[in-house]
């Protein structure tokens, strides 16, 4: 039997997809909500200590996914780093005034985004004895991308 734990996470964060033929390719912002699932290395639950009966003290997961991922984007700018002209004049008036700045490799689509976490932390959870088996990433209410292991 397999047991896995899930915490949730949100923030608010602005971004626009250069080329997009809608709505979207405007300057918008969302409540992002992004789902964890991990799984404990060994495929049980802790054994002994402060933590016995659990995949992960849920604490520790919240450490790594707000240092790495909510901190640095929560109330940013997400830019591309090759976007279009008009996206990279925005980021570059944001930056001149101070403003919270994330400028990524790829386009910020919810997609993209998924892929970009669920990678992130692939890398960084088995230092704290899980692996992660399912990032899901809300954009609005109805809309989510999600990346399984």
């Amino acid at each position: 039997m397999r047991v896995t734990a899930t915490k949730a996470f949100t923030w608010d964060m602005a971004h626009m997809l250069s080329g997009h033929e809608g709505l979207c390719q405007n300057l918008h912002g969302h409540t992002y909500k992004m789902e964890v699932e991990v799984e404990h290395l060994q495929g049980d639950l802790i054994a002994m200590g402060s933590s016995e009966g659990m995949v992960i003290d849920f604490k520790h997961l919240k450490e790594v996914v707000k240092s790495e991922i909510v901190d640095p984007l929560d109330h940013a700018l997400m830019v591309w780093e090759n976007g279009n002209p008009a996206e990279q004049a925005i980021a570059q008036v944001a930056i001149e005034h101070g403003m919270k700045v994330a400028a990524v490799p790829y386009r910020p689509t919810v997609e993209n985004m998924c892929r970009e976490f669920f990678g992130v932390l692939k890398t960084l959870l088995p230092e704290k004895g899980v692996k992660v088996r399912r990032v899901r990433v809300w954009e609005t209410p109805t809309s989510f991308a999600e990346v399984r292991e």
